[in-house]
């Protein structure tokens, strides 16, 4: 069983926005060092909380849905034993798309962060931060280290879903023991007085016949 392709596009732009915000740190701490002229020191980078923002939003997304599946899992017992995998497929895809999506969201902060401080970016090798080949090999460096990253830990998960969808299980399962009893414990302990029957009860109610003894 494949992995949908709803959720290889939601790894791809996690890695993505994760790896380009990389990138551009990275970018900026060797320009220091390689380059007579980084372009990334004359402004500020407000643009990495706001993509490291929608990396952790694309993140918590990615749990949700997998934690609803693995409690769909276990609601039904476990019926499907199909396990999905990530194929080499799947991995190149991941790996393309990553790669592509960073090259292009790396300058794409530049030039907002030049936007927002009113000093527009004008050449595209100060969008990657004095040159297009530092830049651009620091981004797809990056952008592939982080995928891969992020290939291995939703592998892993993937693998685990049946132990994760089993400890799910067990924690529902006692859950529901525990209301049960606790609300049986309480009919149980329910005390109900018994009321003493009047005068008139005992005038108005009707005995039975005498017990017949033979001697």
């Amino acid at each position: 069983m494949r992995v949908g392709f709803r959720t290889i596009v939601s790894l791809a732009l996690c890695a993505a926005a994760a790896g380009a915000v990389v990138a551009h740190l990275a970018i900026d701490v060797v320009g220091d060092y390689a380059l007579t002229r980084d372009s990334y020191d004359n402004l500020r980078h407000g643009s990495r909380e706001l993509v490291t923002g929608v990396a952790l939003l694309v993140a918590l997304l990615l749990a949700a849905r997998g934690l609803r599946i693995c409690c769909e899992i276990a609601a039904d017992n476990r019926s499907r034993l199909l396990r999905p995998a990530l194929r080499l497929r799947e991995l190149l895809a991941m790996l393309f798309g990553a790669v592509a999506a960073s090259a292009t969201i790396v300058p794409a902060m530049e030039y907002l962060d030049g936007r927002l401080e009113g000093m527009p970016v004008r050449r595209l090798a100060d969008a990657f931060g004095g040159s297009i080949a530092l830049g651009l090999g620091t981004t797809l460096i990056c952008a592939a280290f982080v995928a891969l990253l992020v290939y291995v830990v939703a592998g892993w998960l993937i693998s685990h879903r049946d132990s994760i969808a089993t400890i799910i299980e067990t924690f529902l399962r006692s859950f529901r023991d525990a209301a049960r009893k606790s609300g049986y414990e309480c009919v149980r302990q329910r005390f109900t007085p018994r009321r003493r029957r009047t005068i008139n009860a005992l005038r108005l109610a009707k005995r039975g016949p005498p017990e017949t003894r033979f001697a």
